[in-house]
This record gives structure tokens, C-alpha cells and sequence, in this order.
């Protein structure tokens, strides 16, 4: 039976199904995506317009203003993140309200990427099931922090049309031949790649697959070696185009150092740490997991429409397991690249029960509870707070002389000030694990050395532990500063607390080395 053929006939299901979803959605790819569109829209509307939501989703837009003013990504202003992701928010900076027009986009693309999951929950599970599973997907979205504009919001539905695409030409690979559509696939796969890097291991674990199907189609080896490059070559092709321009421009060695070596080189979490984080992941994911699970079990002795479907995102949710929990570090939104396949197998879930609708109740409620959009409250708060603080500091920087030490990097942006170093992000400088290739003190030196009028410091710091020598330099500076003012803003975590530093340019100390000494460090 071919991929695309449902194993359970859409007439059959209606006339026993007591599906809460109509069936005339159901019938309707059409209608499928415009409802996945509103329940996207639904529940992260609530943030819209807000700058300061993630603190690195204001980084990217900052970025993003820069590289449309003529700045050169990682010459001119540095970070690790692939090239594609902050093409996108370059793209966005020229509307009329940048931070808006992104989080629109991040909603059509959460909305896209569920649909995908849906068609592909299609071919192993009942329309109902294949349904529930894109809505679990847009809610696990929210819960694991890519509820605004994460960089996985976007390269996640490259992944999931790569995949789509892999799954409809099967029958292909069966035959031992490769065509458009499949290459197509891997180029989807290496714009994820292009967004952030992790998305290669994804590329790699379709890529066997791939040719473990020409290998059982009996093909040549010859045959074998060069349709895979070919799939290969697609893949690699945006990080391939991006290295010549780098190399063409004379700056290959600041693009190797921010895509490679810099991620060699930090430091990342404590054993103690990492064990935490992991166990909070696992608790985190628990319900989605146990879903899949349940349905991965209960379905080995139903009729599967597809069992090889089955197996390929069974595979691709084990390879995203792996790397989410080998990888050095962890944060929640790293879990995001394990949501598409997860998701799709909770449709099994649903597939092999009568009442599957109290499961995806309860996932999807307690993915709303945790998630930034539905704090209500702090978001009736958060623009004023953000606007009041925008207004007190545009009044206090005449000469745009501002140095942002803390969250809310957006700020240069908003007051048209360019930021006073190549790390503009402010962790890169105060958090002690971060390697950048650059020297943060001296980095740090020489932007104090420029005297900034305005200095916006977080506290306490985002971080931990924080690199002593920089913080020190900082609180020296700060301390010949003629007036303060504090600020409580909202971002996605709740409330925090900026301190506003003013007319320091005229009094602040001339030794900005004193501090390290007091404290004993210099």
C-alpha cells in the first residue's frame, strides 16, 4: 500500500467517531490549517507587540536592525546562532514594527509546522488523532519556551517538511531512486541547519535512513554513493554558500569561530547541574512522553496504515532524545526539536482509544498553565512597564551613549543607539562559562573607556555564575553615576528589575580598574 494511502477510510471514522472536531474540518486540509492558524493565534496573541518578552528574542532583533544598517553578522556584531536566523529578523526589522511582524511570522510558522505534524500523524493514525496531535504540538510549543520567536519555531517546520517530504517518497527510495521532492527535503533540512547548527544530527539520522532504503532496494554501491551525496550536497548547501561568502569576503575564520569553535570552547554546566536540569526535562516532558509511549505500545496489535512511517518517526523522536540529553547543556527550549515526533506519535495514542480526548486535555491544559502567553496578569503589565522604561532612558541618553548591561539588549535598537561593542549581548561579557573568541575585559574596558551616559543593569544578573572581573568593573563604573532609578518590566518569566544608571559620562571614575582592585581580582 502506498504512504499516502489512509488505512482508515475518512467515511468509516465519521460514522463512528464522537470526535469534538467537526468532521468538516477534518475532511478539509484547507480548514485543518486555518483552525490550527486561530488555536496558534489564540494562544500566543497575548504577547504580541512586546519587545521584551524573551531576552533573546530581543537580542536576534536587535541583530537583525544592525545587519539591515550594513553590519556584518560576526564581524561586527557576534553570536553563535546560524546566519538564517537572523536574516529572518533582518527581513522583519523593515517593517513598521519589527518585534510585531516577526511574532506573526512565528505564529504562521507554528501554525504551518503543526499542520505538517497533522498530515504526518495522517498516515500511521485516524484523521481525529492526527488532528489532536497538531494541536498538542502548537500547546508543547508554548510550554517549552517557543511561545514568541524562538530560533525552533522556524527550524522546526523546516524539519517537519523535510520529513513530510521523506515519508512521501518512500516508495521511491523502495525502488531505489531519488527525485525532486526528496532532495527538496534535504534542502528544508540544511535552512534548519542554517538556523542552528544542532539540526545537522537530524539531517545525519534521515540521511541513513535513506540509505538503508536504496540499500534494500538493491542498488549499486556506486548508485548508492552518489544519490546520497546528492542529498548530502542539498543539504549542506546554505552553510556551504554561506562559508564562500565569508571566504570571498576575507572573514572565514570569524564565521568558523562563532558556527564551530566557540561552541568547543565554552564551558557548559556542572555535573551536579546538568543532573538537575536533566531530571527537570524529564519531568517536563513526562506527560508528551508518556503519550507516545502508550500509543508506540498499544499499537503494535492494531492495523498500522504505515508500520515503516511508524518506525522513521519513532527513529526521529530516539535521535532528538539523544541529543536533547547528551548534549552538554540544557535549557527548556532545547527541547523543542523533540516536540514534532513526540507529538505525532501521541496521534497513536489517540488512534487505539475511544476517549482520547481527556489525555490531550489535560497535555495541552498543563502546556497553557506553564506558558508565558497565559500569564495574564504580568501581560497587562508588561507594555506600560516596558514603554515607561523606554521613555525614562530615551530622556536620560540624549547622545544615544548607552550601554545595556542585563536583558533588555532591544533597547539600542528602540533609542537608535549602535551598540558600543562586537558583543552586544551582554552574557557574553558577564557570564563566567561563555567563550567567544573575543577578551570580554578588555571588550568591557574599552566601552566603559567610552564613557556611556546611560548604563541599564539587570538585577540580579541572568546568570550563574557570573564572571567576577567584568561584574566588578561594571558595579566601579556605576558608582560615579549622579542618578539611579529602578524599573520592574515583564518578560516571559515574570517580573524583572532594571536599574537605570544615569549621568555617568561627566562624573563617573576615570580608573575603571578600581573596582577589580577592591575586590581583590585585579
Amino acid at each position: 500500500m502506498s504512504i499516502t494511502a489512509h488505512a482508515v477510510p475518512l467515511a468509516f471514522w465519521r460514522r463512528n467517531s464522537r470526535s469534538v472536531i467537526p468532521s468538516q474540518i477534518l475532511g478539509s486540509g484547507t480548514a485543518q490549517f486555518l483552525a490550527l492558524l486561530a488555536f496558534a493565534v489564540l494562544i500566543r496573541c497575548t504577547a504580541w507587540g512586546e519587545w521584551n518578552f524573551d531576552i533573546d528574542e530581543q537580542f536576534y532583533a536587535l541583530v537583525g536592525d544592525r545587519l539591515a544598517h550594513g553590519d556584518l553578522l560576526y564581524v561586527d556584531i557576534w553570536d553563535r546562532k546560524g546566519p538564517a536566523l537572523y536574516l529572518t529578523f533582518a527581513l522583519f526589522s523593515l517593517f513598521p514594527s519589527p518585534i510585531l511582524a516577526t511574532q506573526i511570522a512565528a505564529t504562521l510558522s507554528a501554525a504551518l509546522g503543526a499542520y505538517l505534524v497533522n498530515r504526518i500523524a495522517w498516515l500511521i493514525a485516524t484523521p481525529k488523532a492526527a488532528m489532536l496531535s497538531g494541536l498538542a504540538y502548537c500547546a508543547l510549543l508554548d510550554r517549552f519556551e517557543g511561545d514568541d520567536v524562538r530560533a525552533g519555531v522556524f527550524f522546526n517546520t523546516l524539519v517537519i517538511a523535510g520529513a513530510w517530504l521523506f515519508l512521501t517518497r518512500i516508495d521511491r527510495l523502495r525502488q531505489g531512486r531519488i527525485d525532486g521532492p526528496l532532495v527538496l527535503g534535504f534542502l528544508c533540512l540544511g535552512l534548519g541547519i542554517a538556523y542552528k547548527q544542532t539540526v545537522v544530527f537530524e539531517g545525519v539520522a534521515f540521511g541513513l535512513m535513506a540509505i538503508t532504503l536504496l540499500w534494500r532496494a538493491g542498488c549499486p554501491l556506486l548508485s548508492i554513493a552518489w544519490q546520497a551525496g546528492s542529498l548530502a550536497l542539498a543539504g549542506a548547501a546554505p552553510m556551504l554558500a554561506t562559508g564562500a561568502y565569508y571566504w570571498a569576503n576575507g572573514h572565514f575564520p570569524e564565521l568558523w569561530n562563532a558556527m564551530v569553535t566557540s561552541n568547543l570552547m565554552r564551558d557548559y554546566s556542572d555535573p551536579w547541574d546538568r543532573a538537575v536540569r536533566i531530571g527537570a526535562m524529564v519531568g517536563n516532558l513526562g506527560l508528551p512522553l508518556a503519550l507516545a509511549s502508550i500509543g508506540l505500545y498499544s499499537s503494535r496489535t492494531s492495523e498500522k496504515r504505515n508500520e515503516v512511517a511508524v518506525l522513521f518517526v519513532f527513529f526521529w523522536a530516539l535521535v532528538s532524545l539523544t541529543v536533547l540529553f547528551t548534549f552538554p547543556t540544557m535549557h527548556l527550549h532545547y527541547a523543542l526539536p523533540v516536540l514534532p515526533p513526540l507529538s505525532i506519535l501521541c496521534a497513536l495514542y489517540a488512534a487505539n482509544r475511544s476517549r482520547a480526548w481527556p489525555g490531550f486535555a489535560a497535555l495541552i491544559g498543563v502546556c497553557l498553565v506553564y506558558s508565558g502567553p497565559f500569564h495574564l496578569a504580568d501581560r497587562w503589565r508588561a507594555r506600560p512597564a516596558a514603554q515607561a522604561l523606554v521613555d525614562y532612558v530615551k530622556a536620560e541618553t540624549p547622545d544615544d551613549r548607552l550601554f545595556v548591561w542585563g536583558a533588555p539588549s532591544y533597547l539600542y535598537t528602540l533609542l537608535g543607539a549602535k551598540p558600543p561593542s562586537v558583543l552586544a549581548f551582554a552574557p557574553h561579557m558577564y557570564e563566567a562559562r561563555e567563550w567567544s573568541g573575543y577578551d570580554k575585559t578588555a571588550e568591557l574596558r574599552k566601552i566603559l573607556a567610552g564613557r556611556p551616559r546611560t548604563v541599564v543593569v539587570q538585577r540580579p544578573l541572568p546568570a550563574s555564575p557570573v564572571d567576577p572581573m567584568t561584574v566588578a568593573l561594571v558595579e566601579d563604573y556605576v558608582q560615579g553615576c549622579s542618578r539611579l532609578r529602578s524599573f520592574i518590566v515583564y518578560d516571559h518569566d515574570g517580573p524583572q528589575r532594571q536599574v537605570v544608571y544615569s549621568g555617568c559620562g561627566d562624573v563617573a571614575r576615570a580608573d575603571t580598574d578600581g573596582g577589580a582592585k577592591r575586590a581583590g581580582i585585579g
